[in-house]
């Protein structure tokens, strides 16, 4: 269930594109550094990765280019967990207002999965395709006598950030990171296949924050 949280006052940063810089705070960013018009194997080899020939100088392995943590060993239930992959169909949320120029979205939860990372990857669509989706996320703040929270505090409503993410990009939410469900925007389902642990304890896996009012986010 829900803990409900008051959601004022609120300081929603401008949204921004996703980018590694930007979203260090709260996880890690994958994407292609090749062009969409790289269709041969390159004379020289991109630097944004720790990058190697395979497959007979046919393809380039980038290395690590996301992270996956487990962290149920400290969960109070002691229960391990499991490598799961998941997937899930995404269907564009519809905004407040049908005006094209006041294209406002409500943020009504947000939730985080307090003992591994999570990691969103988009199918069949790339960076030139129309998808697009949202990353709202927010830092935690630390844990009070009244938070129901023990172990780690709820999210700071005042230091809310909000990204533009495509089709290319791929997003990995740091352990214990609050971000909002994933949110695609325009007139196109999009598909994630989304790799985590777990271990079926439901306060263990995903613990939610209802926000009253919620909170608006004006694209």
């Amino acid at each position: 269930m829900a803990t409900s949280i008051p959601s004022r006052p609120i300081n929603v940063e401008p949204i921004s594109p996703l980018t590694q810089s930007e979203f260090a705070p709260f996880g890690k960013v994958i994407e292609c550094p090749l062009k969409p018009s790289t269709t041969t194997f390159p004379a020289s080899l991109p630097t944004l990765y720790n990058v190697v020939p395979a497959n007979q100088d046919t393809a380039l392995k980038f290395l690590d280019v996301t992270y996956m943590r487990n962290g149920y060993d400290t969960a109070p239930s002691g229960i391990p967990a499991k490598a799961v992959m998941n997937m899930f169909s995404c269907f564009p949320r519809p905004p407040r207002s049908t005006n094209r120029n006041d294209y406002t979205v409500d943020v009504k939860i947000l939730e985080r999965h307090p003992y591994t990372t999570q990691t969103f990857i988009p199918l069949g669509v790339g960076r030139e395709a129309q998808g697009m989706y949202l990353v709202v996320v927010a830092p935690t703040l630390p844990p009070t006598g009244q938070s129901p929270f023990t172990t780690m505090g709820p999210p700071d409503l005042n230091k809310v950030r909000t990204f533009w993410a495509h089709g290319g990009q791929a997003v990995t939410y740091g352990v214990g990171t609050w971000h909002m469900p994933m949110a695609v925007v325009g007139e196109e389902r999009m598909d994630f296949v989304v790799v985590q642990y777990a271990n079926g304890v439901a306060d263990e896996d995903c613990q939610e924050v209802r926000l009253v009012p919620a909170v608006q986010e004006k694209l």
